[in-house]
């Protein structure tokens, strides 16, 4: 999902301009999907204070004719913990509420030697743990070089894809799985595992939270620019988990996971941290702060406005009616 206002106009500005037609995006029909509720779109241009999502555009008002909310939740099934987070989700945290997540102090999330990965505000700060970490284990690292399809793209490729350039691990280091490989193996993007070995081939061997061993062998994701440019890179699908930013963990689902959210500075940031676990069962939150957690004013108007239109707009269902 684009998110950000001036990508959003600049998209459907080149789409007509490519496909010579003046009609919305050239004419082309797109299916939008996304949650404003979560971390906003980071807008670094100036002049454009109080401006940053995409449904603040004209080419928004100009092209999306209609919205759906789509409402059954997949991640979780605990409806207590559900409850919780459809709160949070629009900055509403009842006493009952705190009370509930901070019940969580003291529980026990880790899986053996797979240890429940920590949750920061910022990157720097997950980034930092995860060096030292590394650095206290003994015995010798390996580094797995990224293969990039544009040597002068390893920046952007950083950006873009879930793995980085350069990955350094030893026996013993507490990973991440990056790409979904077995789901029906709980192999999937977010699996939180740890380093037992490296195989003859010198690959990493890695035991999951699921009790499954597995050899990782170099894959590959591809990406396309602001500029159309397809890039790829092949990396070992893996990254070190023993602290992990918010914004990073968008979209992920983590088995075990820490957190302290007394400074969130960010709307949805809270919503976003605490939604990447699976229940209360496997969370574990040090401190938290109420006044910390907010929606966006203008995502909690945008909804508003658009199931009030939703309400008043008649759905006719296609096909024949099921007897």
């Amino acid at each position: 999902m684009v998110e950000r206002r001036g990508v959003y106009k600049k998209l459907e500005q080149v789409a007509r301009a490519v496909r010579g037609n003046d009609s919305s995006f050239g004419g082309l029909q797109l299916i939008l999907c996304g949650d404003f509720l979560q971390l906003p779109p980071v807008v670094r241009e100036t002049g454009q204070k109080g401006v940053r999502f995409c449904f603040q555009s004209r080419a928004w008002e100009k092209c999306v004719h209609i919205s759906f909310e789509l409402t059954q939740v997949y991640r979780q099934s605990d409806p207590a913990f559900i409850d919780i987070l459809k709160n949070v989700r629009i900055g509403r945290v009842t006493p009952e509420i705190t009370a509930q997540l901070m019940s969580t102090m003291d529980h026990k999330v880790e899986s053996g030697d797979i240890l429940a990965t920590q949750l920061c505000s910022h990157t720097q700060d997950a980034n930092l743990i995860n060096t030292s970490k590394l650095n206290n284990l003994a015995g010798a690292s390996r580094t797995f070089e990224a293969t990039d399809s544009d040597l002068c793209s390893t920046k952007t490729l950083d950006q873009m894809t879930p793995v980085p350039s350069s990955l350094e691990l030893k026996v013993g280091a507490q990973v991440m799985l990056m790409k979904n490989m077995n789901v029906a193996d709980g192999l999937v993007n977010g699996a939180r595992g740890v380093i037992t070995s490296f195989d003859d081939k010198g690959l990493p061997v890695v035991r999951f939270c699921s009790k499954r061993e597995v050899a990782l062998k170099p894959e590959r994701w591809v990406v396309k620019t602001g500029g159309g440019a397809l890039l790829s890179r092949k990396q070992v699908p893996l990254r070190l988990a023993w602290a992990f930013s918010i914004h990073k963990a968008q979209g992920l689902t983590l088995d075990c996971v820490e957190m302290s959210l007394a400074n969130v500075f960010e709307a949805g940031q809270a919503y976003v941290a605490l939604s990447r676990a699976k229940g209360l069962d496997t969370l574990r939150i040090l401190d938290f702060n109420p006044k910390h957690v907010w929606a966006n004013p203008d995502v909690l108007d945008f909804y508003e406005k658009f199931r009030r239109k939703l309400r008043q707009t008649r759905i006719v269902p296609l096909g024949r009616p099921r007897v």
